[in-house]
């Protein structure tokens, strides 16, 4: 068996059904505990408007347009279980001043490090014919299905984070969105602003 054959046999075989079981264990996570998961995020969402609310303050922010949620992919590699968050204002990633942040993504992204663990194991029964770097590149690809039960409790979880008065005390673009995604490549927008503030001093 080649190697190219062996990457195939292992995809056929191992790959395609545990990515699927470990998937199905993130989104149980997720109905399971979807209270406590929200509370959580909606936690993240106050400290972000927090600290933007005091650059603000301090006139080192204008009208926020973005607030990402965002996996990085080498936290993954790392087994960081961390979305960076960040607000910035019209110009998006050009924003030279930044307000970050960070959610604790654990609860999902814990599972895709199990996959991991697993495909290692069943990798080496191909003799040397399965690396670690196939590991991690499958590990990669399948970040995003992961990512998607994020997407879903952030969803559901915006309904109450738009009610916090943090976030009504910042200044922002009528048409703020809040996004879930990968850092600086695709990302979902899961909540999008249609409030206009009057007598805002950045109006």
């Amino acid at each position: 068996m080649t190697r190219q054959e062996a990457l195939k046999h292992f995809w056929e075989t191992y790959v395609k059904d545990k990515q699927k079981e470990y998937i199905e264990k993130a989104e149980e996570e997720y109905r399971s505990h979807k209270d406590e998961l929200a509370k959580d995020f909606i936690e993240s969402f106050r400290r972000i408007c927090l600290n933007i609310k005091e650059m603000q303050s301090a006139g080192q922010k204008a009208k926020i347009a973005y607030i990402n949620y965002s996996m990085r992919r080498t936290y993954l590699l790392e087994r960081k279980h961390e979305h960076v968050v960040e607000a910035f204002d019209k110009d998006w990633y050009f924003d030279t001043y930044p307000c970050q942040g960070t959610y604790d993504s654990g609860w999902a992204f814990k599972y895709l490090d199990a996959l991991e663990d697993e495909l290692e194991q069943l990798g080496k029964k191909y003799m040397g014919k399965i690396i670690k770097p196939d590991i991690e590149r499958i590990k990669l690809e399948a970040a995003a299905a992961f990512n998607q039960s994020i997407v879903v409790l952030v969803k559901q979880a915006m309904a109450d984070a738009i009610r916090l008065k943090e976030f009504d005390e910042i200044v922002r673009e009528p048409d703020l969105e809040v996004r879930v995604g990968e850092h600086k490549g695709i990302s979902e927008v899961v909540y999008k602003d249609n409030f206009v503030q009057e007598g805002s001093l950045f109006s």
